[in-house]
């Protein structure tokens, strides 16, 4: 791939992280963007440890542990040792929790619904696919130390 065509991925990568920031912050139900990346994430399960939760959103410990204060504080998250291991942390959504979470999910929703009305339907699977393909592409390359 030459220079320039570097330039416009790059370009198009920057508009479209800076569309879809906007709407992120916009569909939050009320939270900061952090706190409902991790909502969403804890969503996905009926409990995560803690450390799970900081390798899914690829997040230091103490930045992850101040976003969970937020949210125990703010009532939307139980946080509690594991009984065998103390050393295990495990959180899991209260019932405000996932109250702002399906807030969130309908947000979000009706965004993309929107976005995929805009996108002709025998190209939907493949707009899906080649993003998982730009995103495992990403992925292999901080692994390969490229990104860092």
């Amino acid at each position: 791939m030459d220079t320039a065509e570097i330039r416009d991925f790059r370009r198009v990568l920057r508009l479209f992280e800076r569309v879809t920031n906007t709407q992120l912050r916009n569909c939050c139900a009320g939270v900061t963007l952090a706190q409902c990346l991790v909502l969403l994430e804890v969503d996905l399960e009926e409990r995560l440890a803690v450390g799970q939760l900081a390798s899914r959103l690829r997040l230091d410990n103490s930045t992850l542990s101040r976003t969970i204060d937020g949210l125990v504080r703010k009532g939307m998250l139980d946080r509690a040792r594991d009984e065998d291991d103390r050393r295990v942390v495990w959180v899991r959504l209260t019932r405000a929790g996932k109250a702002v979470c399906t807030a969130i999910h309908e947000q979000n929703d009706a965004i993309c619904r929107a976005v995929f009305e805009k996108i002709p339907v025998k190209k939907r699977a493949h707009v899906v696919r080649n993003f998982e393909i730009l995103v495992q592409a990403f992925l292999a390359s901080e692994c390969e130390g490229v990104v860092s």
